[in-house]
């Protein structure tokens, strides 16, 4: 098996290889994969930090062996928790913008070394050691107004899980990519007026799939991506759009993010 990364803002992740295929999900500078299969010009990937698979542009992953993939695993991370700013390649001079949430590898004053060459980004990071759930609210507030995106994990689009997943990567957790499987993970609230600010809303159908979720907010308020990062009102209902002045999302269970999710 093959090692790769992502040495560029967004890599679009493929259900299939072609790029006329729908996206599934996004890689971000830094994050790290294996390589399951290579296809042409294409690699069939597994995203390491949360195991979501999908078809990417060979020439879109910088390509390496196990022994490095086990060096950068073993090292510092931090993530980026600047909306967007940027990224100045000092070994190659030129300079690239990255997107909240990306990683980088033992930084020093914000400098670090990754696949042979020396970077500086020029904004601000965070060293992922603890989980806070203080910094969720913050983080998730970032995107707002942000633009819905089937698949995306980026400031110029993004879907309601990624933006969760996105949010709790950058306050220090990693959970899983999609709405249905992140309402698997933590503990579970039993009811609405129990829930705390930071805890994930989670809501299905009319068949009972779970298809959206959102983070709670204080004064019962939900920030989700529909159509665009918006702040709604939510109750035991579900979300009452205010712009629609009517609910958009039944509330099916609610979870709490810990240390330890399960």
């Amino acid at each position: 098996m093959d090692f790769g990364i992502s040495i560029l803002s967004v890599v679009p992740v493929r259900a299939l290889p072609d790029d006329r295929s729908e996206q599934v999900t996004q890689i971000l500078f830094g994050e790290l994969v294996y390589i399951l299969e290579k296809r042409e010009k294409w690699l069939f990937v597994q995203l390491a930090a949360d195991n979501y698979q999908g078809w990417v542009s060979a020439g879109q992953i910088k390509q390496f062996d196990k022994n490095y993939f086990e060096f950068l695993q073993n090292q510092e991370l931090w993530v980026t928790i600047d909306l967007v700013q940027v990224l100045y390649n000092v070994t190659r001079n030129f300079s690239m913008l990255v997107t909240a949430g990306s990683s980088f590898y033992q930084c020093r004053d914000n400098r670090f070394n990754l696949v042979g060459d020396e970077w500086e980004y020029y904004g601000n990071i965070r060293q992922v050691k603890t989980f806070d759930i203080g910094l969720v609210t913050d983080a998730a507030m970032l995107f707002l107004h942000v633009p819905y995106i089937w698949g995306g994990r980026s400031v110029m689009g993004i879907d309601c899980s990624g933006l969760t997943q996105l949010v709790f990567k950058m306050s220090g957790k990693s959970i899983h990519r999609d709405a249905s499987q992140q309402a698997t993970q933590g503990e579970m609230v039993n009811l609405i007026h129990e829930a705390l600010v930071g805890d994930l809303l989670f809501f299905d159908n009319g068949e009972g799939v779970i298809i959206h979720t959102g983070i709670l907010l204080p004064e019962n308020n939900i920030i989700h991506a529909h159509q665009k990062v918006r702040i709604d009102k939510v109750d035991h209902h579900g979300i009452f759009n205010t712009d629609q002045s009517r609910y958009s999302h039944k509330l099916r269970l609610i979870k709490r993010i810990t240390d330890y999710i399960g």
